[in-house]
């Protein structure tokens, strides 16, 4: 039985992908819509929200107040499946973000699959993508922008190589600037700089740097302004203040930088900040062992795409090196090339480096067993009270583990497949029981229904939030809060420092003054007054 299975997976690995991505979809959609909208998702819902009410799609806004800080074209994918779906929900919110997620490993796959020509390590480089730490239990429960993103950027490096071997300049120039000018339309600035920094790096290494200056890259770098000048030339004509939008998202590239830190927190974050993300890719990261092969760097330099996607990564990271609050998620494009490269050191060099391999091995099965033992943890809590069917989950993923952990001790070549399949099984076992348990005890729960409420006794009424000026930060839960609230009301809700206007008024820690104003009801330091 084990033979076939070692058999199978030495010559079909693309099937082994397939398996292991069908494998993960219910780990990962399970739960999915369960926790209230949280970090920045509420602010990418609200956009798409009021794009709906107002039935203007140029100009963004939160509150029915201009928002600036990210131009609206993510916003616009989330409002059509809001319309299309006929849901508000926080699954369908996540859906732009997820479906891309498995799009990104199956186009890392396929990239690979055809620039390397071995399905082994397109296989588990596509789904490293999935299964590292940062993203198992962490980017792929939320909707954000990045995954999106970042999705768009990796395949505008995959295209530049295709196009670059093809020494096809048009279409290299093209194709990278008008999904350039998409990315543009969704996250601002950094777009331009992965852009120039990549071009500029591989033309210099081919030595093609005259291509800067030849007319297929003016012509479609022309084309991409214009697509964004587009843009911004109709959002003029509902908003002419461009100048504060230009600066807005200028301020949200630029206050990460390290000019805007002292040089003891920048120094602190240039030195932690690889084993830092070592951390958030870990167990990925553990394929760095292999790159320890005195030949590594020579085998990087004599494979044209391994050469390639070292140059982009070396070409980018370094801006994100020095930024002491750059975030994980900023840098989803550049883990994939990190990915490749370490899968192609391990099916390399690993019979090699036979020390190397035999702990790495060792280490897997030791992983692996604690994760079985962990798994019966969940009955100790309270999860009984809210997991339906608990004791059955638990007993199938401990099966599950039991099972993998048994396979990887007697598989000799195909051990990190069957240690992918583990991690799944950890996607699950969070899914089922820690998704659940967040959502009973975090108070994210009582803040959306207290929105919710409100919403619903002020519907078809004119409804403010008392805008006295605190920090946004300093009210909880400030976009999700108007989120709930407009979702419930399908109406939007508006800023206002005047309190003599007749509706419903919302405030944080506050008391209206004004005699006519009665106080509906009290959530914590949330208050719903009416004024008649």
């Amino acid at each position: 039985m084990m033979q076939k299975l070692e058999n199978f997976l030495i010559k079909h690995p693309g099937k082994a992908f397939l398996f292991l991505i069908i494998f993960s979809i219910p780990a990962f959609f399970i739960n999915l819509g369960l926790l209230a909208l949280f970090a920045d998702e509420p602010t990418r819902a609200n956009v798409a929200l009021e794009m709906i009410l107002s039935k203007n799609y140029a100009v963004p806004t939160i509150g029915a107040e201009y928002y600036y800080n990210k131009p609206p074209f993510y916003n616009w994918i989330l409002a059509g499946i809001y319309q299309l779906s006929g849901n508000y929900s926080e699954f369908t919110t996540r859906l732009p973000a997820i479906i891309p997620m498995f799009l990104f490993a199956f186009t890392i796959y396929f990239s690979v699959s055809f620039f390397l020509k071995d399905k082994r390590i397109a296989a588990i480089s596509g789904i490293l993508f999935l299964v590292n730490g940062r993203m198992l239990i962490y980017d792929s429960m939320l909707g954000h922008i990045d995954l999106f993103y970042s999705w768009l950027s990796f395949s505008s490096f995959m295209l530049i190589f295709y196009f670059l071997q093809k020494k096809n300049w048009f279409l290299l120039f093209f194709i990278s600037y008008l999904i350039t000018a998409i990315t543009f339309l969704s996250k601002g600035l950094p777009s331009i700089v992965f852009q120039g920094f990549t071009l500029i790096a591989v033309l210099a290494y081919t030595k093609n740097f005259k291509k800067l200056f030849s007319w297929q890259h003016i012509l479609s770098g022309l084309i991409c302004v214009l697509i964004i000048a587009a843009y911004f030339w109709n959002y003029y004509q509902y908003n002419p203040n461009l100048e504060g939008y230009f600066s807005t998202i200028w301020n949200q590239s630029s206050r990460r930088t390290a000019s805007e830190f002292g040089i003891g927190q920048s120094l602190t974050h240039f030195i932690i900040f690889p084993f830092e993300h070592a951390g958030h890719l870990f167990p990925a990261s553990l394929l760095l062992l292999f790159c320890f092969h005195k030949n590594f760097l020579t085998g990087i330099k004599n494979n044209p795409f391994l050469t390639f996607i070292s140059l982009v990564f070396l070409a980018n990271i370094w801006v994100y090196w020095l930024s002491p609050q750059t975030r994980p998620r900023y840098l989803l494009m550049l883990y994939p090339l990190l990915f490749i490269i370490w899968s192609h050191a391990y099916f390399t060099y690993r019979e090699k480096l036979p020390e190397i391999n035999s702990f790495f091995n060792k280490l897997m099965l030791i992983l692996a067993v604690m994760v079985s033992l962990c798994i019966p943890g969940a009955l100790f809590f309270d999860l009984q009270n809210y997991v339906p069917y608990l004791l059955p989950k638990v007993i199938a993923l401990s099966i599950a583990g039991a099972l993998i952990s048994y396979t990887i001790f007697r598989l000799k070549t195909g051990k990190i497949f069957a240690f992918i399949s583990l991690l799944i099984v950890v996607r699950f076992a969070f899914s089922w029981f820690v998704i659940p348990h967040r959502f009973e005890h975090l108070e994210d729960r009582k803040y959306r229904d207290a929105a919710i409420e409100m919403g619903n006794i002020s519907k078809n009424q004119p409804f403010y939030l008392y805008q006295y000026h605190p920090s946004e930060l300093d009210i909880p839960h400030h976009d999700r809060l108007i989120f709930y609230i407009q979702c419930s009301r399908m109406q939007q809700v508006k800023f206002t420092e005047a309190l003599s206007k007749p509706g419903y008024y919302f405030t944080f820690d506050k008391d209206l003054d004004n005699p006519k104003a009665t106080l509906v009801k009290t959530y914590r330091n949330l208050k719903l007054y009416q004024v008649k």
